[in-house]
């Protein structure tokens, strides 16, 4: 071999913690390119299942074309070791950590794959600059002989104690993982802190019985007592992934949740990136910049996805009231990785079902695209889904919509959508960012809003929505196309907010508003509303955005 190899590893060489590890069509893909022999062996053991299934309220909701495979932690060991030690490199098992400067020191590259707990990063943590978020739900890791070979299942089960569920996956012919997971106030209720781990894992069986066959459910966790098996998952990332001779991968550098399987993925893609910037840069220092920099990108997106999903669960409540089929239809597409147009292609008749049942509760027509379904908001019914969001036109002429407001916001009506928004509308003149932004203070604002409501109204069938508002710290600024945000060059006027902290180092100072300056404020938005309200408008919005008045009386930055 070109290269002298060692693998560090403290615990014995069939040691693994968890049941199964999930890979996804794609991820096997680029491990066959990289590595097609190890892949081989992989496949052969693999259990593979192209079914999600969702079971809530009862009802077992399936869509297909997924795409997935499963194998078993340790079966996965085994194979890799082989073709490691077929390779030549040499495997140090039950092998205790030093420290990552000796290994530094004695090794030309240290690439430190020592997990979530890594004990690298920790060492270099000032280097490595590491964000941990540690976040809300308690899971346990079970396994289960009980058969899930049709499907990845997930399944939601309500309790005396609040909702539990579990995500379920077969991966080998016997055995599927069963992680079992709750809101931090559903595990308090349960008293799993004080529970025993045989008594957890007796607890999670009786919940799930009636899915489970008889079968029981099995902890894998020989080295953990009490609550211990239970974790909250923490989110790492860190700023930088290598120092001197030594480089993170796996989760010591970035964790994906385990709701979007990406774990094994992100590390095995880490490692064959590496192993391709090793041997095409020129120097250690130039192939970790690159797997830093190329790395990380994919990481975060990957994050981004994993954040949507976990937080989905964290706030799995809001959606458990849902109907089987629009539930299982929010968990697809939760990480928004599946869109709804992705689904059509995974499973077209399943996707028509649900389209269908979403026009029937929404009173349109089966057969029509979800974003045509009219939509109810109290009162007012809107014919589609599609909302013009409010976009400022800089046209305005001391706070008086023009010409150009009139045409642009009658042909966006004419276009079909649903709900036009009009751009933020200030309450008074110092309320407005810049010189050219709208308001509701005159009454010659007011007419000129009301021959738009009108036309509209006349030749449409949209609704319009004023967006009313103030700038606050961010007003008396230049028009977007000029230098956004910056002060006027002349003609400023007094700008005030919660406090007297400026919008940045160039921005005035605002002034800190008294009592009297908030009854004012909120009168000139009473002003505005009872205008908008003769104008024609069908609906008011409250504008809070960042930065801006409203909230900069939430914002700590403020």
């Amino acid at each position: 071999p070109a290269h002298q190899v060692t693998v560090l590893e403290r615990n014995r060489a069939y040691d693994t913690f968890g049941w199964g590890v999930v890979l996804s069509d794609d991820a096997l893909g680029r491990m066959q390119k990289n590595d097609p022999q190890s892949t081989e062996a992989i496949r052969s053991n693999f259990a593979y299942w192209d079914d999600i299934a969702v079971i809530h309220d009862g009802v077992r909701t399936v869509s297909g074309g997924h795409g997935f495979a499963g194998i078993g932690r340790k079966t996965m060991l085994i194979l890799l070791q082989a073709r490691a030690r077929e390779l030549g490199v040499d495997l140090q098992f039950e092998t205790e950590f030093r420290t990552a400067e000796d290994y530094r020191r004695e090794y030309d590259l240290v690439v430190a794959t020592d997990g979530i707990n890594s004990l690298v990063r920790r060492e270099y943590a000032e280097v490595f600059q590491p964000d941990i978020d540690t976040r809300l739900c308690k899971f346990v890791w079970l396994g289960t002989k009980a058969k899930f070979d049709d499907a990845f299942t997930f399944i939601f089960e309500r309790t005396e104690h609040g909702w539990v569920w579990a995500h379920v996956y077969q991966f080998d012919a016997d055995t599927a993982t069963f992680i079992v997971e709750c809101l931090p106030e559903t595990w308090d209720a349960w008293g799993f802190a004080d529970m025993t781990k045989e008594e957890t894992v007796e607890t999670c069986r009786k919940i799930f019985e009636k899915h489970l066959g008889g079968h029981e459910l099995m902890s894998n966790a020989a080295h953990l007592r009490g609550s211990a098996v239970w974790m909250q998952f923490p989110r790492v990332i860190c700023q930088r992934w290598y120092h001197e001779n030594v480089v993170l991968m796996g989760d010591a550098a970035a964790t994906g949740h385990f709701s979007i399987g990406s774990g094994t993925r992100l590390a095995m893609d880490s490692a064959i990136a590496l192993a391709d910037y090793l041997h095409s840069e020129p120097t250690l220092e130039g192939a970790f910049q690159r797997y830093q920099d190329e790395r990380r990108v994919e990481v975060l997106r990957l994050q981004s996805a994993a954040r949507n999903s976990l937080e989905w669960f964290e706030r799995v409540e809001r959606y458990l009231d849902m109907p089987p089929l629009q539930f299982a239809y929010s968990l697809l597409t939760r990480s928004q990785r599946i869109s709804h147009e992705n689904l059509r292609l995974r499973d077209p008749d399943w996707l028509r079902d649900a389209e269908d049942w979403f026009q029937s509760q929404s009173g349109g027509e089966a057969g029509r695209e979800p974003m045509f379904a009219p939509f109810q908001l109290r009162d007012m019914r809107l014919e589609n889904r599609v909302v013009v969001s409010p976009m400022a036109q800089y046209k305005a002429v001391d706070g008086c919509p023009t010409d150009w407001h009139f045409v642009h916001y009658a042909e966006r009506a004419k276009g079909g959508a649903g709900l036009v928004y009009v751009e933020m509308t200030c309450v008074s003149p110092e309320g407005r960012i810049t010189p050219g932004c709208p308001g509701l203070y005159a009454p010659e604002h007011e007419v000129a809003w009301k021959r738009l409501a009108d036309f509209v109204h006349a030749e449409t069938k949209a609704k319009l929505c004023c967006q009313i508002g103030h700038s606050g710290r961010k007003g008396s600024t230049q028009l977007g196309w000029e230098e956004g945000d910056a002060p006027l060059v002349e003609g400023n006027w007094p700008v005030m907010s919660a406090s007297a902290i400026a919008w940045s180092d160039r921005n005035v100072v605002p002034k800190a508003m008294t009592r009297a300056d908030m009854d004012l404020v909120r009168e000139q938005f009473v002003a505005s509303t009872q205008m908008a309200a003769r104008a024609g408008f069908d609906m008011i919005e409250l504008h809070a955005a960042h930065g801006y008045l409203i909230s900069s009386f939430i914002s700590p930055k403020s």
